[in-house]
């Protein structure tokens, strides 16, 4: 027969653990969506790879698919936490059309474009037959007015977020490892 004292101390050390799932919960959601953007690729029941981003922009050569600043993967955080749930989300105003995808027209409205020229500065450094070094800048030399408009646009949908049996399975394994531990 067990000790009363022990069964006092395995129900608050599970009182405990109960407690703290969901922030590990959280946690490991947080991980996982944030993962998802160096995977490149949602994985559920299997793994979807993100479609490719379009390879005419020198820009995007050698940068990951949904990364320019970074601010998208960054701001996937804990947003609210309750002894019974917890939600992992973003405040970010263009995660949703990312994370789902759009397709349709969107109205831009008027604005003022920069028009920029290329000029030649002199770098400070010179040449050994005393020439100064030469680079080119991009200078701002006037704006134009865009009339306001309609685009279509098509985003693809590229998921980093959102219900994932992987995920689950991650949670389930490390609340069994918790409880496994705590009471070895």
């Amino acid at each position: 027969m067990q000790n009363p004292l022990d069964l006092h101390r395995q129900r608050a050390e599970l009182k405990r653990i109960i407690a703290r799932i969901p922030a590990i919960a959280g946690d490991l959601a947080v991980q996982f969506y944030k993962a998802r953007f160096r995977a490149e690729g949602w994985y559920d029941t299997g793994f979807v790879k993100w479609q490719a981003r379009s390879p005419k922009a020198k820009r995007n050569k050698g940068r990951g698919i949904l990364t320019n600043t970074a601010r998208l993967r960054r701001s996937i955080r804990i947003s609210k936490i309750t002894a019974t749930s917890v939600s992992v989300g973003t405040d970010v105003p263009y995660a949703k059309v990312h994370n789902e995808g759009f397709r349709g027209t969107v109205q831009v409205k008027a604005h003022k474009r920069g028009v920029f020229a290329r000029k030649k500065t002199g770098t400070g450094k010179f040449t050994k037959s005393g020439k100064e070094r030469m680079k080119s800048v991009s200078v701002l030399s006037g704006t134009v007015q865009v009339k306001a408009h309609s685009k279509k646009l098509h985003i693809p949908k590229r998921q980093y977020m959102g219900e994932s049996r992987y995920l689950n399975q991650i949670v389930m394994r490390r609340i069994t490892t918790e409880i496994t531990k705590a009471f070895k």
